[in-house]
C-alpha cells in the first residue's frame, strides 16, 4: 500500500515536470517564432546599425561670381583632424605629441583622446604644413579628413556684400547667409560594416548616399569696377581722416549695384580679427542726414505738382524766418532764379518752394521714392530710415525737411531716388543678386530687374537732370566734371546729432551724380563721415565723386560727348591757387584774373577752394572760397592743395609758403605728400607725384 502510493505520486511529479518542460518548451518556441520571424527584419536592420559607421559627406559650397564670372568666394580643401580613441593604445603619450603638433592645449586634446567614443574631431581645417606634421606622427587611431573650406581669393573685396561663412560652410553674415540654403547643398553619408573595435569587415555591408553641391551665385557687381571704388574709398580715408567713407555704383536703368564698399572694413578670410562695428554693412544700415543731396526730392516735389518752374525768381538773405525760427542758408545769395537755386543749392529757396506743397503731398513724394522704408534689396541689415510721422510735422519741420535736415535716410535709399531721375521716374529696386545656378553652371533662377512705381513724369525727370546739371557744369559740384561728359549731381554737407543735438565740429559730407546725362548709365554715391579738416560735400565727396565715374567711364568704354562749336570757341583757363591767403586778398587777386567768387563758411583765411588750383575751367567760372580759422603753430605753415597744377605751378605755391618741392613724374599734380592743410615746419620738402593729362 505505501509502496504504490509512493509511485502514485512519483508519476504525478514527473507528469507534471513534464507539463513544465512541455510549456517552457511552447513559450521559448513561441518567443523565438517571435524574434526570428515576426521581428526578423527589425532586429536584422537593429544590428546592422550597431556594426555601421556613419561618416557624413559635406557637399562643395556653391561658388560665388561677379557678372562677368570672376570668382568671389570658393572652396579649397583641407584636412582635418579625427580621432577614433579606442583605436588609441597609449591616450597620453599620443596626446602630448599632437597637442605639441597642433599648437593646443594639452588637456583639451586629451579630452578628445579619452573620451567614450568612436569619432571624434581634434583640429578642423588646419594648414598643409600641420597636416603634412600630423601625418608624419603615423599614430594608431588619428586620422586626416578632406574637407572643404571657404576661401575669399580677393581678401576684403566686396566684404559687406559676400558676408562670410562658418568652419561648417554655413552662412553667417552677407549673401552667404541670406542664400545659404542655395549654397549650401546637400549632405552625403556613408555607411561601412565594422566589428567590435570599429575595424572594418571585409566584405561587410557598405551604403552610400552621395552629396548634392550647393548652387552658384551670380551677383550684379562688377569686380573691377569694385576694384576701382575700394581703392578711392582706401585714398578718400587717407585724405580726409574720416571715421568712415561709403561708395556706390549702380545702373538706374536696372536697378544692377556694380560696386559696393564701406569702410572701416574687415579680410574675408578672418572676419572675427575686426571689432562687430567693421562688419556692418553702411551703405545699408547706415542712417544720417542726406542734407542739400536731399533737395533733388524736394525739386522734383515742386516740378511735379508745378509749383515752380525753372525761371521763378527767389531772394534769399541768408536766412529765413519760419514760425519765430531763424533758419540759415549758407550765404546771402541776392536775386536767383529757381534754376539757380538748384545751382547754389540755397536752402532759402528750398524751404521757399518746399513749403508751396502739403505736409501730406510732400510726404507722399518722400515715401513714393522710396524713403522710410527698406527697398528689399535683399542685404542683411537693411534699414528703414527714419522719418516723422506726418502729423508731428510742423512748418519748421516741413521747412528743414525740405533741404535735407530732420530726416534720416541710408546710402541705398538716395541711390534708388537718383536712379529714378536719370532713368524718367521709374524707382527700380536695388538687385545684388543676377542669377542662381546649379552647379552644373545652367540657370535655375534668373532674377529680373523690377519696376516699384513710377514717381515722377518723364518730363520732370527731364527737368531736373538739366538743372542737376547746371549744379556739376558751374555750382556747387564743379569738382565732380570729367573733361569731356556731361554729368549731373548734388552736393550735400550736414550736421551731425550728438546727444539729441547738433553739434558743429561733426559732419557727413556727401556727393551723389549721375552720367552721362544724354544717356545715363551709372548712378554715384559718395558719403564721408567725420571729415577732419574741409568738410563741404563739394570739397570732400565730389572729387572722390569725378575719379570713380572717370575710371568707371573709361572701363565701360562709354565715349565723351561731341564738343559742339560754341564750347570748342571758349576760352580756357587755370583755376587759380588762392589757398591758405586772408580773404581779402584772395578776392583781390581772383578779381584781377576776371574770376567771381562766392564764400562760404565762416573766417577770415581761405582754408579750401572749388574748383581745385590748377583745375582748367572757363573764364565765366565761378571759384566758390571756403574759408575758416586756421592759425598755424609759430614756425608752421599750412601745405596748399596742389592738385591739378603743374611742376613749375606747384614749385611756386610752395615758395610762397617757405616750402620745397621734390617732383616725381611729369605732367600734373595728382598726389602730395604731407596731404594738403597739413600744418608742417617752414623749410620742409613736398613729395608730389604728377602724371600726364588724359
Amino acid at each position: 500500500m505505501g509502496l504504490k502510493h509512493t509511485l502514485t505520486a512519483m508519476r504525478k511529479r514527473i507528469a507534471l515536470f513534464l507539463l513544465l518542460i512541455i510549456f517552457c518548451s511552447c513559450g521559448l518556441g513561441a518567443r523565438l517564432f517571435y524574434l526570428q520571424i515576426l521581428r526578423s527584419e527589425e532586429y536584422r536592420s537593429a544590428a546592422l546599425t550597431q556594426r555601421l559607421h556613419e561618416i557624413e559627406i559635406q557637399p562643395k559650397r556653391g561658388v560665388i561670381t561677379d557678372r562677368n564670372g570672376k570668382k568671389l568666394a570658393i572652396n579649397i580643401s583641407l584636412d582635418s583632424v579625427v580621432v577614433n580613441p579606442r583605436q588609441i593604445k597609449n591616450p597620453s603619450e599620443a596626446a602630448t605629441v599632437l597637442a605639441e603638433t597642433l599648437g593646443l592645449p594639452l588637456d583639451q586634446v586629451e579630452e578628445k583622446l579619452t573620451s567614450d567614443t568612436l569619432f571624434e574631431y581634434v583640429a578642423r581645417k588646419i594648414e598643409s604644413e600641420k597636416s603634412k606634421a600630423v601625418r608624419a606622427l603615423k599614430l594608431d587611431g588619428v586620422y586626416l579628413v578632406e574637407e572643404s573650406s571657404r576661401f575669399y581669393p580677393n581678401g576684403n573685396l566686396a566684404a559687406h556684400i559676400l558676408g562670410f561663412a562658418g568652419i561648417d560652410n554655413q552662412g553667417l553674415e552677407g549673401l552667404e547667409l541670406v542664400y545659404d540654403r542655395e549654397l549650401r547643398g546637400t549632405m552625403g553619408r556613408f555607411l561601412g560594416e565594422t566589428d567590435a573595435i570599429n575595424r572594418e569587415i571585409p566584405g561587410g555591408e557598405k551604403q552610400y548616399l552621395p552629396s548634392e553641391d550647393g548652387h552658384n551665385l551670380v551677383l550684379t557687381i562688377d569686380e573691377v569696377l569694385q576694384h576701382i571704388t575700394e581703392r578711392e574709398l582706401d585714398r578718400l580715408m587717407e585724405e580726409t581722416k574720416a571715421q568712415g567713407a561709403i561708395a556706390v555704383i549702380s545702373n538706374p536703368n536696372t536697378g544692377e549695384i556694380l560696386a559696393l564698399a564701406n569702410r572701416p572694413t574687415f579680410d574675408l578670410n578672418d572676419p572675427l580679427a575686426v571689432p562687430d562695428a567693421n562688419r556692418r554693412n553702411l551703405a545699408v544700415w547706415y542712417n544720417y542726414e542726406p542734407g542739400s543731396t536731399f533737395k533733388i526730392v524736394t525739386a522734383a516735389a515742386a516740378l511735379e505738382e508745378k509749383a515752380v518752374q525753372p525761371n521763378d525768381g527767389f531772394y534769399c538773405r541768408g536766412s529765413m524766418q519760419v514760425a519765430g525760427h531763424n533758419i540759415a542758408c549758407v550765404t546771402a545769395h541776392g536775386s536767383q532764379t529757381f534754376a539757380e537755386v538748384v545751382k547754389n543749392s540755397c536752402n532759402v529757396g528750398f524751404m521757399t518752394i518746399g513749403m508751396r506743397l502739403s505736409r501730406e503731398t510732400f510726404y507722399q513724394y518722400i515715401a513714393d521714392f522710396g524713403f522710410g522704408t527698406t527697398l528689399g534689396s535683399e542685404l542683411p541689415g537693411e534699414a528703414d530710415g527714419i522719418l516723422l510721422p506726418v502729423a508731428d510735422v510742423g512748418p519748421v519741420e516741413h521747412a528743414n525737411i525740405s533741404f535735407g535736415q530732420g530726416i534720416a535716410v541710408t546710402p541705398l535709399q538716395m541711390v534708388a531716388m537718383t536712379g529714378a531721375i536719370a532713368n524718367g521716374g521709374l524707382l527700380m529696386k536695388p538687385q545684388i543678386v543676377r542669377e542662381i545656378q546649379a552647379a552644373d553652371g545652367t540657370t535655375s533662377q534668373p532674377f529680373t530687374p523690377q519696376v516699384l512705381r513710377q514717381v515722377v513724369s518723364t518730363e520732370t525727370a527731364s527737368q531736373l537732370c538739366q538743372l542737376l546739371e547746371a549744379v556739376v557744369a558751374d555750382g556747387t559740384g564743379r569738382a565732380a566734371q570729367v573733361p569731356g561728359y556731361r554729368l549731373a549731381g548734388k552736393t550735400g554737407t550736414a550736421q551731425k546729432i550728438v546727444d539729441g543735438r547738433y553739434v558743429s565740429d561733426k559732419h557727413v559730407a556727401s556727393f551723389i551724380g549721375f552720367g552721362p546725362v544724354e544717356d545715363p548709365q551709372m548712378v554715384i554715391l559718395v558719403v564721408v563721415d567725420e571729415p577732419q579738416g574741409a568738410y563741404y560735400g563739394g570739397v570732400v565727396a565730389a572729387p572722390a565723386f569725378k575719379r570713380l565715374m572717370e575710371d568707371s567711364l573709361r572701363y565701360l568704354s562709354i565715349p565723351p560727348a561731341e564738343i559742339t562749336e560754341e564750347e570748342a570757341m571758349e576760352e580756357k583757363v587755370q583755376a587759380p591757387a588762392v589757398l591758405n591767403l586772408p580773404l581779402e586778398e584772395a578776392g583781390k587777386l581772383l578779381a584781377e584774373q576776371g574770376f567771381s567768387y562766392r564764400v562760404e563758411g565762416e573766417g577770415t583765411t581761405v582754408i579750401d577752394q572749388t574748383p581745385p588750383p590748377g583745375t582748367t575751367v572757363t573764364t565765366d567760372t565761378k571759384i566758390i572760397l571756403i574759408c575758416g580759422e586756421r592759425k598755424p603753430a609759430p614756425g608752421l605753415v599750412t601745405v596748399p592743395n596742389l592738385a591739378g597744377q603743374t611742376m613749375r605751378q606747384a614749385a611756386q605755391s610752395l615758395a610762397e609758403m617757405g616750402l620745397t618741392l621734390k617732383p616725381i613724374g611729369t605732367g600734373l599734380a595728382v598726389r602730395q605728400d604731407p596731404l594738403a592743410c597739413s600744418q608742417v615746419p617752414i623749410g620742409s620738402m613736398i613729395v608730389v607725384e604728377f602724371e600726364p593729362p588724359n
